[in-house]
């Protein structure tokens, strides 16, 4: 049985991959399953607190105590300071995200 997944970001707000890659990180979190929501690549937009109903969810997993990371690099790569990522939000080196990703049995990229 799958007992852990990883839900890897990489398209920006507003393009509804973002925004399925959060629903799914959410129903799986609610289900009982080790889950990981990482934003990565243009995914970054996504975890800067933007008004909408992704943060909506975003808030409502990270208060359930959902793990969310968001890749160092990429922030910068984009000119995104660290401290704008929204309150709960990790920020992690790209380092570790094949960590993450060896550490849970599948890893969903949207």
């Amino acid at each position: 049985m799958l007992n852990s997944v990883c839900c890897v970001v990489a398209k920006p707000l507003g393009v509804e991959q973002g925004t399925l890659g959060i629903r799914s990180a959410w129903a799986c979190h609610q289900n009982g399953f080790e889950t990981k929501l990482v934003y990565a690549e243009e995914g970054v937009w996504c975890a800067i607190g933007n008004p909408g109903y992704h943060t909506s969810l975003l808030k409502d997993l990270l208060d359930e105590d959902g793990e969310v990371c968001v890749v160092r690099e990429d922030l910068e790569r984009r000119g995104i300071a660290p401290e704008s990522v929204f309150e709960g939000v990790q920020v992690i080196p790209a380092s570790e995200v094949a960590e993450i990703c060896e550490d849970v049995e599948t890893v969903n990229y949207f």
